[in-house]
Formats: structure tokens, sequence, C-alpha cells
């Protein structure tokens, strides 16, 4: 029994110092000579603060932390309330945080993310090679221009149609939303 328990606390104890998890934090927030907004962000692996090329800031704790800088510009956010701000602002953080737990897990895993993938693929492509496709025989695709719509005012509506040519000529054109 008293070796059931030893287990059970050892066991307990690992688990209270395994972290296995991501996390970043907002340290600041401040605007760059450009107007740019700038998050500041420490982010933490398994209780470890991830270094990076930005100098270190104080964090809630009163610790000095490295950080990472997130630049917004205003077309970021245009037409967003306050909340979708702050939700892209988190979702961002969120993303970049997976990233961590990616490259964390390439230098720990016996198979890379991209070594999983390739394995992934070359058995679904191997299945593909098994068909075959009679129909797909002989056919041909033409194409005598490609189309380009762009916003050529950065306000965020697509307002240009450009089409081109092999000739290098190209035919602008409005759009009207």
């Amino acid at each position: 029994m008293k070796k059931i328990i030893g287990i059970a606390f050892c066991l307990c104890l690992v688990a209270v110092f395994a972290f296995a998890d991501t996390s970043g934090e907002i340290v600041a927030i401040d605007k760059d000579a450009n107007g740019n907004i700038r998050v500041w962000t420490s982010y933490v692996v398994d209780g470890k603060n991830v270094e990076s090329r930005y100098p270190k800031m104080i964090n809630s704790k009163e610790e000095l932390v490295y950080v990472y800088c997130t630049r917004y510009n205003k077309r970021n956010f245009l037409g967003m309330s306050k909340t979708e701000i702050a939700e892209r602002i988190d979702e961002d953080l969120k993303s970049h945080s997976r990233r961590l737990i990616q490259k964390e897990f390439n230098k720990n895993a016996p198979k890379t993310i991209n070594q999983i993938r390739i394995d992934y693929n070359a058995q679904a492509n191997q299945d593909f090679v098994d068909i075959s496709f009679p129909v797909l025989m002989g056919r041909k695709v033409i194409e005598k221009e490609a189309i380009i719509v762009l916003d050529s005012n950065n306000d965020d509506v697509k307002n240009k149609e450009i089409r081109l040519k092999t000739d290098g000529t190209k035919t602008i054109t409005d759009i009207i939303p």
C-alpha cells in the first residue's frame, strides 16, 4: 500500500512540474514612428521564456522577459469594433503559440511534422497512382489572358481589373462596386 501511495505521489509531482503548454502574454502596446500599432508579446513554452531578437521587457509579474513584436496598421482593423480587434490579436497570439508548439515538437519528436506529412503524402500518392485517368489523355487547356483584380487606392475595395496578354499588352478596367 505504501508503495502505491509513493508511486501516486511521484506521479502527482511529475504532473505538477510537467508543463506541455505554450502561452503568450501581451506585455506592452505602443506605436512606431509610422503610426503602426506594435503589440509586444512574451511567449512561454513548457515554463521557459522563448528567446527573441528584441530587447527584454518587464511583464505583469515584474519579470524581465524576451518579447516578440507584431505590427499592425489601420488597414488591418478597417471596419472592426474594439472587440473584433481584440479577437483578431488574440487569434494572432494563438497562431504564433501553435507555431512554437510545432517547433518544439520538431525538436523533440522522432519524426518532424514535415516528415509525417511526407509519409502521409507518399502513401496517399501511391493510392492515387493506382487509379488511371484515360478520359484526361489528349485534353488541352488554352488561356488567352490572365486577369488580376486589385485595390489601387488601399481602401480594401477591389476597384481595378487588369487583363494581361502574352504579347506584353494589358487592359485596365475600373470595377464599380
